[in-house]
């Protein structure tokens, strides 16, 4: 099997991991690079300092891979420029509750397809584009029933050499693993958790150094006291066992390896006026110690990690709906994080959130979809102590995911962008002097 762009150089990691499997884009959200306790690593002052092994962010909110470590892959042209953002391609003609995108070779032609996750509160077919390789998509439901999707995350999850998707659904929905036939075709393979959980996104991970992916549920309760589990795989692409890591509502957790311990660790931002924390890996897949990140009273919705200062430690980024901004805390080493600081810009009320280098310049970006108001890039000018901030989408809608790839092959990144109140779409990067 080929894979449709030659990847960046990767440490001595087992041919068939999942994220070196030729079936999935080289680092466009199902595979995002976190820790690697398969090969051991120099570590310095409690953080990793070479590419590691991989996580599976199932918010497709979260691209770090060879971007978190600041490598741009050698097919991607520099752009040093704001990108333009100006074309425009609809996905759907409708504008359907849409709250994930996933982006991967479903069916092994070597070309970038699309997962959209559908429903939120309300019943509805998600939806799997293939690519047809003349700019356009085959679009088919996902599954025979409709239901209530947050996100459709995509990682090989039975180590077949094909990109799977797990969806987390609202309550009353079971929660689903789909098992791909290579041809980009699903077949419903069970389910994971308990259908009553309030379950929003899914974070996949290694959790326990296994080299299958793991899941981790984010459950949001409001008013009310709910857990948010991991569902360890039992190598047979099963989830026979959850058990819950936190108490307290969260809509999506971010993975990473923070300490540099060779064990994948948690950040789970409290959504409903709560605190935000880190809970700490034992490297077997447990969490027995956490850290208190940010005031007491976050609603964050959303949060994403990595080294936007360049550093070599994952720093976190999350969007905060009442106070209506995007917000960095720096990692400051030894388990200890900087107090958010809010990144530039007028107050919007964000709801979907993102890292990558759209620029060129070798430094992380944050990407900010908001509620009936125009996107926001903040441009990382090195060291994550100066932003610019440029513009994206129409503003119509409410952005719930985003999702990135060279969609048309010009060297830029593109977005691709999941709403409800709009139709999905892509925005064409380009360049703008």
């Amino acid at each position: 099997m080929k894979r449709p762009f030659p990847p960046p150089p990767q440490p001595d990691i087992e041919k068939h991991d999942n994220c070196l499997s030729a079936r999935r884009a080289p680092h466009f959200g199902h595979c995002t690079s976190v820790s690697d306790s398969l090969n051991r690593r120099r570590v310095s002052n409690g953080c990793p300092h070479s590419p590691h092994r991989y996580s599976y962010i199932g918010i497709p909110l979260a691209y770090r891979d060879t971007l978190n470590r600041m490598r741009r892959p050698a097919w991607l042209i520099p752009v040093l420029a704001f990108a333009a953002f100006e074309r425009v391609q609809l996905l759907e003609t409708t504008s359907e509750d849409s709250a994930g995108v996933s982006l991967g070779d479903l069916n092994g032609d070597g070309r970038l397809d699309i997962v959209l996750a559908k429903g939120r509160h309300k019943p509805l077919h998600d939806r799997v584009l293939l690519n047809d390789g003349k700019g356009g998509y085959i679009a088919s439901n996902l599954g025979p029933n409709p239901d209530r999707t947050y996100s459709a995350a995509l990682a090989d999850i039975d180590r077949d050499g094909d990109l799977d998707v797990v969806s987390s659904n609202d309550t009353p929905d079971a929660k689903l693993v789909y098992l791909n036939d290579g041809r980009g075709r699903f077949a419903v393979k069970g389910g994971f958790g308990d259908p009553k959980w309030v379950t929003r996104y899914v974070t996949l991970a290694d959790l326990n150094g296994d080299k299958y992916p793991d899941i981790v549920a984010a459950n949001r309760g409001g008013n009310r006291t709910v857990e948010s589990f991991a569902c360890l795989n039992d190598r047979a692409g099963s989830f026979p066992k959850c058990e819950p890591i936190y108490e307290g509502s969260a809509t999506a957790i971010a993975a990473s390896d923070f300490d540099g311990d060779n064990a994948i660790d948690l950040f789970i931002p409290h959504r409903d006026g709560g605190q935000s924390v880190v809970l700490w890996n034992n490297g077997q897949g447990r969490f027995p110690t956490s850290t208190s990140v940010g005031p007491a009273d976050t609603a964050a919705r959303i949060a994403v990690a990595g080294d936007l200062n360049g550093d070599g430690c994952d720093d976190i980024v999350f969007i905060e709906e009442r106070r209506k901004g995007a917000f960095l805390a720096l990692n400051l080493k030894d388990r200890r994080f900087a107090e958010p600081a809010p990144l530039p810009g007028r107050s919007r009320t964000p709801y979907a959130l993102a890292l990558a280098d759209l620029d060129g310049n070798g430094h992380l970006d944050v990407v900010v979809g908001n509620v009936e108001s125009p996107g926001a890039v903040f441009y990382n000018e090195g060291r994550a102590t100066s932003f610019r901030e440029g513009s994206w989408n129409d503003g119509r809608g409410v952005v719930y995911g985003v999702a990135f790839a060279d969609i048309d092959g010009d060297g830029a990144l593109d977005i691709v962008a999941a709403r409800s109140g709009a139709p999905n779409a892509i925005w064409f990067g380009g360049t703008r002097e």
